[in-house]
């Protein structure tokens, strides 16, 4: 959208938000509708059920078996969609798998199994236990990945040890007539000194172990100390955070509402090498950074995500499984409950988290890609544990990719679908492993055909959230403090000069102002109107059944 808020630009766009606007305010008023049309958001729904107005709810029979049975125990025993804790475990799997396998579909295109997810839903919806339950299998997967680790440097103590030894004995062995004592003695020292070093380092890492990599974090986090921590994990780690805090530290909330830099955040989905512009004892290159997020941010954060320019012209909001699934809030009945006494020795959600953390144990018993590489700054790709395709599951996804491209054609597809959409066809293939090891599969397994499919149902599904996420999700908060400006001046209606003046103190981009505006305009609230003048013309934002606008702004306005 054209930052100065030209009319050759505006206009055809300002028409067709009108137009949409229009009509969203013609159904909210029952104009032309059917009965069934007026319902509430959320009407309706339950775990099992979408509320009118929302994508339907996930495909639980694309779910391996023992998932699918947790999911749905999850989702009745919280009172939540099940989308949330499928989508929870989705991101979990991403995150413990992606720096640990690949999966290849060509001979020359092959992914990390990492990815990011959103699941947003409103403060109070009871995520936070299920996501809580599904967290503590992935904390104590990390306990069982520390032990490994503690286990690899006791390991490495004694490899350090025993060469330390061969290299004693090799210098007592010395004894060669055709070599004067001096060479001999020469070559006698240089074998115990190389002994001495390993000893030194053996001792050295008794004394002080490494600690285990931390490779989850909450969202609490700024980029720039994700950045420093990933140097010091191999480049791998997760971010799960139901609270949203995550998006809104990208988007700026401790840099003054200027986006970060989220280089890293980028690298981090395709699994590169990455370098930071400023380089610290704390920030180093990291030679293959894999990053996976699950965030479940209240729906209005996501909406400014999914608004703001930067994220969205750097592609990082198009990396992500985005899903609004509403909440059940008031709709909640029949909730399992069992008192203390009467609880069954065998109980469906113990078998359930058994379950869970022994995947997860399962999981993290594969070394990280890379980490025992010789090399610094060169990991061997062709050696790291390989998901490979049945000839079947193939060509399903060749068949699915055809027809996702046509969804892109910029004549004949949907356009809302281009950015996003050119990450689609890698997410599917992803999740065709993560399915995969949800069943129990491994790298000596081929994906099953039918593995594929289910994955492609998802992503489906997937397809169908993006585009109704955003008539769902309600108002930016740039949106929103538009809207409260416009609402409490004189005339209800203020020009896009005095937006920029007032609202944001000239420090907001023009651009990221516009998408803000078309927020307003495409919910039906607000129109934007083109006043003639002796020169430029004045464009006004003003409220939907404002008729008149004042000749000029006061300063009241």
């Amino acid at each position: 959208m054209n930052g100065d808020f030209d009319n050759d630009t505006w206009g055809p766009l300002r028409d067709q938000f009108e137009r949409e606007g229009a009509a969203q305010l013609a159904k909210q008023n029952g104009q032309g509708t059917a009965p069934e049309a007026q319902k509430p958001l959320g009407l309706g729904a339950t775990p099992f059920v979408a509320g009118h107005g929302y994508a339907r709810r996930f495909p639980l029979d694309a779910l391996p078996g023992q998932m699918r049975t947790y999911v749905e125990d999850l989702a009745v025993r919280k009172q939540v969609p099940v989308d949330l804790p499928a989508l929870t475990m989705i991101g979990i799997l991403h995150t413990l798998a992606g720096p640990r396998f690949m999966v290849r579909r060509d001979i020359d295109w092959r992914q990390p199994l990492n990815g990011y997810v959103v699941c947003a839903m409103a403060s109070g919806a009871s995520k936070s236990p299920a996501v809580d339950e599904l967290r503590k299998g992935a904390y104590k997967a990390m306990r069982v990945f520390q032990e490994k680790h503690k286990e690899a440097v006791a390991q490495r103590i004694a490899r350090l040890k025993a060469d330390a030894e061969e290299l004693h004995t090799q210098a007592n062995r010395l004894a060669n007539p055709s070599r004067s004592i001096l060479e001999q003695k020469e070559e006698e020292e240089n074998l115990r000194a190389q002994a001495t070093a390993k000893e030194a380092e053996a001792e050295e890492l008794a004394k002080n172990p490494p600690a285990a990599p931390r490779l989850l974090f909450d969202g609490d986090v700024t980029v720039e100390a994700l950045c420093a921590k990933l140097a010091t994990t191999e480049g791998t780690g997760g971010i799960i955070d139901d609270e949203g805090t995550f998006l809104r530290v990208a988007g700026g909330l401790y840099n003054g509402g200027k986006a970060s830099n989220i280089g890293v955040l980028l690298v981090g989905f395709d699994g590169r090498y990455y370098e930071p512009e400023r380089i610290s004892r704390e920030t180093k290159p990291i030679k293959r950074a894999v990053l996976s997020m699950f965030l479940s941010p209240q729906p209005g954060i996501l909406a400014s995500a999914m608004s703001d320019q930067v994220m969205d012209e750097a592609g990082f909001i198009n990396r992500f499984w985005i899903c609004v699934p509403g909440d059940l809030v008031g709709q909640r009945a029949e909730r399992p409950s069992t008192y203390y006494k009467d609880v069954p020795a065998e109980r469906r959600d113990r078998t359930g988290r058994e379950w869970w953390e022994n995947l997860l144990a399962r999981i993290v018993e594969t070394p990280i890609i890379g980490v025992d590489d010789e090399h610094e700054w060169q990991i061997d790709l062709d050696a790291a544990p390989t998901f490979d395709l049945t000839r079947g599951a193939w060509k399903r996804h060749r068949e699915y990719e055809a027809e996702f491209e046509e969804r892109l054609h910029p004549a004949k597809g949907d356009p809302k679908l281009k950015a996003w959409g050119s990450k689609h066809l890698a997410r599917v293939l992803r999740l065709s492993a993560i399915l995969h090891i949800a069943a129990d599969g491994t790298t000596d397994d081929e994906i099953a055909e039918s593995t594929m499919e289910d994955a492609i149902e998802i992503g489906r599904w997937g397809v169908e959230h993006y585009l109704r996420a955003g008539s769902v999700v309600g108002l930016s908060e740039g949106a929103g403090r538009i809207a409260e400006y416009i609402h409490a001046s004189a005339h209800r209606a203020v020009t896009r000069a005095r937006i920029g003046k007032k609202v944001f103190a000239n420090r907001t981009p023009k651009r990221q102002i516009d998408s803000f505006v078309a927020e307003l305009v495409a919910a039906g609230t607000h129109a934007v109107v083109e006043q003639p003048t002796g020169g430029r013309p004045r464009m006004w934002v003003r409220e939907i059944d404002v008729t008149e606008l004042p000749d000029r702004e006061s300063d009241d306005d």
